[in-house]
């Protein structure tokens, strides 16, 4: 098994003496970053080596790093059991370098477990940034989010 992935053990998070206090998760989301294109060139004539992060409540998912590509094909997946379905999950896209690795774009996406179409091609947007700020490159993206823990 590699270091990035994790194996799904149980259909649904156990419940504890320290559910009721913490909460217990309302909604299952399963994320599938399919794919990236039109990702800003560092300068080189060459692509960058981007990686893919997908962050959930404090939770995180990281594909490896690709090399010299401006149109990965991330095929990473997460899921994330939620407990505050109104916080959105965040997918970051990063250009590994050898000193400090430089980000890319981001993509915040809501979850709805009544969203009919699942499929998503979304712009990068700058990190955090309130106002809609695009930014080179767009991102495929698969969520689909149920109610019922154990539906996905």
């Amino acid at each position: 098994m590699k270091p990035y992935q994790k194996e799904l053990t149980l259909d649904e998070p156990p419940h504890t003496c320290w559910s009721g206090i913490c909460g217990y998760p309302q909604l299952v989301s399963q994320v599938h970053v399919i794919s990236a294109s039109g990702l800003k060139n560092q300068g080189s004539e060459e692509g960058v080596d981007p990686y893919v992060i997908i962050k959930c409540e404090g939770e995180k998912v990281q594909s490896p790093v690709l090399k010299n590509t401006l149109t990965p094909e991330f095929d990473v997946k997460g899921l994330f059991y939620r407990k505050k379905p109104g916080k959105p999950v965040i997918i970051q896209i990063w250009n590994h370098n050898l000193i400090t690795d430089e980000f890319l774009g981001e993509v915040a996406m809501a979850g709805d477990p009544n969203e009919l179409h699942p499929l998503h091609i979304l712009h990068l947007q700058e990190r955090g940034n309130k106002r809609v700020s695009e930014l080179p490159g767009v991102l495929k993206v698969q969520l689909l989010s149920s109610n019922v823990l154990t539906s996905i």
